[in-house]
């Protein structure tokens, strides 16, 4: 009997660890990969067909979630868009009155970035490639593509150049396998 009693405790103790493990994975999973600004995803995703999956991807990248966060080449806020891309995006949406410092602004932000996204997307028609425009910009990524080195066929980026837009890329593919679990 008393080795049934032990037996018994080691079970509690086993459910336990396996519980409170559980629990602290999707607490990690939960304040790592957040949802914040939820409806502006779900509206503009919806808006311009764009997975928001994809979308808390590229915030995540981006700015961690800071509406705030300005980087070394003055991209802003949440999806770090230049100004000048901002400024164009604006006068094809009709923003009236549209200044840079909109762009901390989460829900005028997450409209330009996701409008500025599919654009990279048409343009290009591959996610990896269209994921390189937006950091590397859409220029940098034309002139990849017709180049040998890192394009055999002038459509798929075999080889990223920038090592930044590189672990950009891989980061974006990491972050989107969270988030398609956490979104759908």
């Amino acid at each position: 009997m008393k080795g049934l009693g032990l037996y018994k405790f080691y079970i509690i103790i086993f459910l336990a660890a396996v519980f409170f493990g559980l629990t602290a994975a999707h607490l990690y999973v939960a304040f790592s990969y957040p949802l914040k600004y939820k409806d502006y995803v779900r509206r503009y995703s919806q808006e311009f067909g764009v997975d928001q999956a994809l979308v808390f991807s590229i915030i995540r990248a981006e700015s961690s979630f800071n509406p705030q966060a300005v980087s070394r080449s003055g991209a802003i806020g949440l999806m770090q868009l230049m100004p000048s891309t901002a400024l164009m995006l604006a006068a094809e949406l009709d923003i009236e009155g549209f200044t840079a410092d909109m762009l901390y602004q989460p829900e005028t932000n997450i409209r330009l970035g996701v409008c500025y996204f599919k654009k990279m997307l048409d343009k290009f028609g591959k996610l990896k490639t269209a994921l390189a425009a937006y950091n590397a910009g859409e220029g940098n990524v034309s002139s990849w593509l017709q180049n040998a080195s890192y394009s055999k066929d002038g459509q798929n980026l075999e080889f990223i150049p920038y090592k930044e837009t590189s672990d950009y890329v891989k980061k974006i593919n990491k972050n989107y396998k969270i988030y398609k679990i956490r979104v759908n």
